[in-house]
């Protein structure tokens, strides 16, 4: 492996753990500002830490001779379309996370990984038998995850909201991959951060004002701040750093394991337990996500280095 790859690679796990402690941030910052409120602040500073890139993209364009709108129109409206679906699936993860703990929520959410090639079939997007294969291991992962021993079947509110939300992270890589190839990446990612915020803050302001206090923010300042700059902006360039060499296969094996850290943080900072039924869930529900992607691994090499 060359030092390019070793680096990314690097990155990538990085990320993985940056996104895997956020959801322990998220379940902090829940005890103090209501969803909306929580995600409103989180998407201004996400949105403020990739600003200077999308302005410095501008500024490079210009001293190689190319005239441009700071963002066109089709920008615009793919980060908008974009913060729309996050908005969505932001909103019910944090509304779930704070009932159904850190470490049940990041697995639950992983569930996106074998969504996405599912719901991609309705789009006419081929997909192969590992596909099929990690959804058949995913259905009794979340049976011993969101079901305790002796009840019967049945999810407890907190667990379909964070299931539920997993529904639209897919839509949302989904709705990424269809307009990444023809707009900027920095651009779509500034803009759907804003437009998540401009909802969430709408949102906040409609239903939850009375929350809304300098107490609760104090309180919550270090959740918010690290899912907003760590999470969200730090997290989405080192994912972009980090794809650029490695393949996207492996990358998104590497970034799976964030679901691995979401149930270490629950433990060390939240002091979640779960019982051995619930890990056993967890190593199946992870097995399933690198299973959604093994497909990936057994393609030709000229067919990889083309994705």
């Amino acid at each position: 492996m060359k030092k390019k790859e070793i680096r990314a690679a690097g990155l990538l796990f990085l990320t993985a753990v940056i996104w895997g402690f956020a959801m322990a941030a998220q379940r902090h910052g829940g005890q103090f500002l209501s969803p909306f409120t929580f995600n409103a602040c989180r998407f201004i500073l996400g949105g403020c830490a990739m600003l200077p890139l999308m302005l410095g993209e501008g500024k490079r364009a210009l001293k190689a001779g190319k005239k441009q709108p700071l963002l066109s129109i089709r920008e615009l409206t793919a980060g908008c379309i974009a913060g729309a679906a996050l908005f969505i699936a932001s909103f019910l993860q944090q509304t779930g996370v704070g009932d159904a703990g850190a470490g049940k929520s990041g697995f639950l959410t992983a569930l996106y990984v074998v969504l996405v090639p599912v719901m991609g079939v309705f789009l006419k997007k081929k997909t192969g038998i590992f596909t099929w294969l990690s959804l058949i291991l995913a259905l009794p992962a979340l049976y011993l995850l969101c079901v305790k021993k002796g009840e019967r079947f049945s999810l407890a509110p907190a667990d379909f909201v964070v299931l539920l939300g997993a529904f639209f992270w897919a839509g949302h890589i989904l709705i990424t991959d269809h307009f990444i190839c023809s707009v900027s990446a920095a651009k779509l990612c500034t803009v759907q951060f804003f437009s998540g915020a401009v909802l969430n803050l709408i949102c906040a302001l409609l239903f939850e004002r009375d929350s809304i206090t300098l107490s609760n923010l104090s309180n919550a300042l270090w959740a918010v701040c690290y899912c907003g700059l760590l999470s969200t902006g730090l997290g989405y360039l080192l994912q972009s750093l980090g794809q650029k060499d490695c393949p996207p296969a492996y990358a998104a094996l590497i970034l799976s394991l964030e679901s691995v850290f979401c149930v270490i943080a629950g433990a060390l900072l939240l002091h979640e337990q779960m019982d051995a039924r619930g890990y056993i869930g967890c190593g199946m529900m992870l097995l399933s996500v690198l299973l959604a992607q093994a497909g990936d691994l057994f393609k030709p090499k000229k067919e990889e280095a083309h994705v």
